[in-house]
């Protein structure tokens, strides 16, 4: 259950607010309630699902602040993965790069035939494919969570679909390891993950913070307000 939530996350069929309403999951994936407490207490702890008293739980929507900590953990990460790959041995970065180039293969069949659920399963599937070819299990596993922590931020702050995960950028980052340029390999990374937060709209205020909401109220009007 737990695999399967955090997949349909990634793969954005859960969108943020959505709510994990418990009778309905133990009659999908056949648990008790009190394991399916359990793992949704698992998931609020990676950041994934919110539990409130009042509304059990539910799909959390990343804070302004939550997504550019995301991207900022993405990018530290996934530049030592790159390095990682770029150190393999002669054969084994051989076999590294023509797997990711399979996976380049099935990305652009997704685009070819327009198959949107597919292109975005495979644009985050894309950076967990990077971890498990460096062969760092404990990466595969943060950048697992990570990645649906970003599929979330991207449903909660994207204006539009060209701010999804570009595909494109993928191939040059395969190409710069297969010509064995780690420094373009990784500029080229950092930029893609870059580029992807730079096109939420994380400056806009959530309406949170009343103090900063009313802050250009001059005072004479806020004491009429007051009174």
């Amino acid at each position: 259950m737990l695999d399967a939530i955090v997949q349909a996350i990634a793969e954005r069929r859960l969108a943020p607010g959505i709510k994990l309403a418990e009778e309905q999951l133990a009659e999908i994936f056949g648990l008790n309630r009190a394991r399916i407490r359990k793992v949704l207490l698992v998931l609020s702890q990676r950041r994934i699902v919110q539990l409130s008293p009042n509304r059990g739980a539910t799909v959390a929507r990343p804070t302004a602040k939550e997504t550019r900590e995301v991207f900022q953990a993405r990018r530290l990460i996934e530049a030592e993965l790159v390095r990682l790959v770029a150190a393999l041995p002669g054969p084994q970065r051989e076999a590294a790069i023509a797997s990711l180039r399979t996976h380049l293969a099935a990305e652009h069949q997704a685009i070819e035939i327009g198959d949107r659920n597919a292109e975005v399963r495979l644009s985050g599937l894309f950076h967990l494919r990077l971890a498990q070819a460096a062969g760092n299990s404990i990466f595969s596993s943060i950048l697992r969570d990570l990645i649906a922590q970003s599929s979330l931020a991207v449903s909660a702050h994207a204006t539009g679909h060209q701010l999804d995960c570009s595909l494109r950028e993928h191939d040059s980052i395969v190409d710069a390891l297969a010509a064995s340029d780690t420094a373009g390999a990784l500029s080229l990374s950092l930029a893609h993950l870059i580029h992807i937060e730079a096109a939420l709209a994380l400056n806009k205020q959530e309406g949170t913070d009343l103090v900063a909401i009313f802050s250009t109220i001059r005072p004479a009007v806020r004491k009429r307000v007051e009174i």
